[in-house]
């Protein structure tokens, strides 16, 4: 789909050209850059175009407010074949215009029909063919589920509840990860790595050891928090430095009639967050929807209820 995308904004943009600096983990692909789209009514606004791959779950305004922290100062043009979340009706004109699929349709419809492209049949019994549809990159990431923490039989039989219906679910959550350096005393320094779980239901961040098993994420319903559980740009960097931040001790000693004794005073090292690479991707936590005397939330790591959100 990429490729026909580009050809059609080669043929209908003005000053169009390809780059290639997508955005790691990003759900966005990079397409190019144009003056001007005029059929997406984009006349005189330099425009960065990006292609969203079909998915099973829609655009978000978190999605879109994470993606804006890394993209490229600009006006956005995202040629969507997902559907787009209820909460970007409200989306900021300025800086974002999202092309349903439903317009992509339409619009490489009406470029076939006028002939400015050749529509071909796929042959699905031939092992030569690549479809052009094939997306160039892993998406696996974003469809990524960690393992649960609960069983939710043995959670049931603690608490005494019986004869309530259950079905599984995905909260979604994020992984962060933080690469920089840790500085000491002295100027001395590390660099580190951490991976780092933002769990928008518990409304906290845990560091994810390497021994965590993901699995690939089932196609079964998610649901995604309320928009103001996720942490704002200032408070996810001021809680990413608060755990990754640490205390040692220290190897100074002084020296006594006995001999040297070690100093029992604590370092701290402290991660530079502003010089820190920081890169996130959609991941899921397991779950499960259960009626008591209303629908509730089940998480699966923590074994806490919430209220019932929009499903999707």
């Amino acid at each position: 789909m990429e490729g026909v995308l580009r050809e059609l904004l080669s043929l209908r943009s003005v000053d169009f050209d390809s780059f290639d600096i997508g955005i790691p983990e990003s759900p966005f692909k990079p397409i190019g850059l144009a003056t001007a789209v005029p059929d997406f009514g984009i006349h005189s606004r330099r425009t960065f175009i990006w292609h969203a791959p079909k998915e099973i779950l829609p655009i978000t305004r978190s999605e879109l407010d994470r993606f804006e922290m890394d993209a490229p100062d600009g006006f956005h043009l995202i040629l969507s074949e997902r559907a787009t979340h209820s909460d970007c009706d409200s989306l900021d004109g300025t800086k974002f215009q999202i092309v349903s699929p439903k317009q992509i349709s339409q619009w490489i419809g009406s470029a076939v029909l006028s002939g400015e492209l050749v529509a071909s049949a796929v042959l699905e019994d031939s092992d030569d063919v690549e479809s052009n549809d094939v997306s160039t990159y892993s998406n696996e990431g974003e469809m990524q589920v960690l393992s649960s923490k609960i069983d939710i039989d043995s959670w049931t039989a603690s608490r005494g509840i019986e004869g309530f219906s259950s079905s599984p679910i995905l909260l979604e959550a994020l992984i962060w990860r933080v690469s920089g350096d840790l500085h000491g005393p002295s100027g001395s320094s590390e660099k580190g790595e951490w991976t780092i779980l933002e769990d928008p239901w518990s409304q906290r961040l845990s560091i994810i050891g390497e021994s965590e098993s993901m699995q690939r994420s089932p196609k079964i319903r998610s649901i995604e928090p309320p928009n103001g559980n996720w942490l704002s740009v200032d408070k996810l960097k001021m809680e990413i430095s608060k755990i990754v931040n640490e205390r040692r001790r220290g190897d100074s000693g002084e020296v006594s009639i006995s001999g040297t004794v070690r100093s029992m005073l604590l370092e701290k090292w402290v991660l530079d967050i502003h010089m820190a690479m920081i890169e996130h991707y959609r991941i899921f936590i397991p779950g499960w929807l259960i009626n008591l005397e209303a629908d509730k939330i089940l998480h699966g790591r923590n074994g806490r209820l919430y209220d019932l959100v929009s499903l999707k």
